[in-house]
């Protein structure tokens, strides 16, 4: 299967057609200046602490990783810390549902949305949340869990309608603002004006990837504090077992995604000497329950198909002695900790 070509010719690049629809994405922005003016005047507070974690693109800037490490450091902390999943393209994304209580997996992948689970796999003893109902998931959690301390919205920059005390925001350095464009133009959901001097923005540098200065300036200019977080190539797991990549160098192997830009995936696996024969890359989010996508996985001829995390817990079902997980650690910088436990404490 071939990647969409559409999105780095005309949203990461400027063409034809972005400077065609350039003058709607300008109506567009001015849309979504009004929106978030408007809709923050009647946001819903609840009793505990929210931290919203999201981006300004479309996708892939690699936000959830951050949001789960985030959750894993504060509840280090003494910190009773729940997790909301806007449980993309799920049986549950138009609803408020408990899917992990800390002990328990409540719903499968394809019923919860598959970055939900993965959260639940992660977090140990953290409850997570599916549905982008973000308001009846906060009511939910505060019934559930009346002690909470702190929510962690994944994916919730552009939800208005709760308020947050900390607002974070994340770019891949290497996507960086696209071509500059908002929407339908570029891959910009919103301008760099909804980034307040009080938000904190996050550049996020992914194994393959490189440092970004001119991002950095741009985003400091906002008035935001601006901070850089790494992320890792972890191991290769095999039945939640680790192998070296010297044990697959007679193997053959299937790279297998359904991210926003498999092409990090993909260079990730190249950076390790990882062998593979071909790519199966499939678009954001794919449940992998249809009956083209099982059964094409089924007449592969690999040894193995490596996976991301993400993908892994929608195919452990079918799959498990086939797969690989190529995982992926990031790494929160100190002075990021302690900016953002400040925060929460000035607001006590």
């Amino acid at each position: 299967m071939k990647h969409n070509s559409f999105v780095p010719k005309h949203l990461l690049n400027r063409s034809w057609l972005s400077y065609s629809l350039y003058p709607a994405s300008l109506i567009y922005a001015g849309y979504m200046r009004w929106r978030r003016k408007y809709l923050f005047q009647q946001s819903y507070r609840p009793p505990y602490k929210v931290i919203s974690i999201g981006n300004l693109s479309l996708g892939g800037s690699g936000k959830s990783p951050i949001a789960m490490a985030l959750a894993k450091e504060l509840s280090e902390h003494n910190l009773s810390i729940a997790y909301s999943s806007r449980g993309y393209k799920s049986m549950l994304e138009n609803s408020a549902t408990l899917i992990y209580d800390g002990h328990r997996l409540l719903a499968t992948p394809n019923v919860a949305g598959d970055e939900a689970v993965m959260a639940a796999v992660q977090l140990d003893d953290v409850p997570v949340f599916s549905g982008k109902l973000r308001k009846a998931v906060m009511q939910l959690a505060e019934k559930l869990y009346p002690n909470l301390d702190i929510m962690i919205l994944d994916d919730a920059f552009q939800h208005l309608k709760v308020a947050r005390d900390i607002d974070i925001v994340v770019f891949d350095t290497e996507l960086g603002l696209g071509n500059g464009f908002v929407l339908p133009a570029g891959y910009l959901r919103e301008g760099l004006s909804a980034i307040s001097p009080e938000s904190i923005c996050l550049l996020h540098q992914k194994p393959w990837g490189k440092k970004n200065p001119e991002l950095k300036a741009q985003l400091s200019a906002t008035g935001a504090k601006v901070y850089e977080v790494k992320s890792q190539s972890g191991k290769i797991l095999h039945k939640g077992k680790s192998i070296a990549v010297e044990a697959l160098k007679d193997k053959k192997i299937t790279l297998l995604c359904a991210i926003a830009h498999p092409e990090s995936f993909v260079k990730s696996a190249q950076m390790l000497g990882i062998p593979y024969q071909k790519q199966l890359i499939f678009p954001d989010h794919h449940s992998f329950t249809d009956a083209k996508s099982l059964a094409l996985l089924e007449a592969d001829d690999s040894d193995y198909l490596l996976c991301t995390t993400k993908d892994f817990v929608k195919l452990s079902q079918d799959f498990r002695d086939k797969l690989l997980v190529l995982t992926m650690e990031t790494s929160l910088p100190q002075d990021l900790l302690e900016e953002i436990l400040g925060r929460l404490k000035a607001k006590n």
